[in-house]
């Protein structure tokens, strides 16, 4: 059995103005999940992630707290506790956090992200 805790997770720490904290939680090179990656993403308030697209990746992503918008493909929508949305390979998607809270979300990735695409595709230096 292979067993994490978020809270023993740092993660990535990315400053403003797409200031956010993503762990994680089950990947390649975490838990060894060859099939899909887990995380969360909580994105502090008054800021937004990059837009950006993950093109052979699906991912799901599920509001645990706070409100803000999602945008995918140009259509926002609230995006608030208890909202799913999915977004297809190739799709251009972004948080925004419009409240005084942060917004937390829990995703999920198939197939899995790569250490380097993650980092590519979220404007992270290597």
């Amino acid at each position: 059995m292979h067993i994490i805790r978020e809270e023993d997770v740092y993660g990535d720490h990315i400053e403003a103005p797409n200031k956010r904290v993503i762990k994680h939680l089950s990947a390649p090179w975490t838990l060894g999940s060859q099939n899909l990656w887990v995380g969360t993403s909580t994105v502090e308030p008054g800021n937004e992630t990059n837009a950006h697209s993950h093109e052979d990746n699906e991912e799901v992503f599920y509001c645990v707290s706070g409100s803000g918008l999602m945008i995918v493909d140009g259509e926002r929508q609230d995006y608030t506790a208890g909202t799913v949305v999915y977004c297809p390979p190739g799709s251009v998607h972004q948080v925004v956090n419009t409240g005084h809270e942060p917004l937390k979300s829990v995703c999920s990735v198939s197939p899995p992200f790569e250490q380097k695409q993650f980092r590519d595709d979220h404007d992270m230096e290597n």
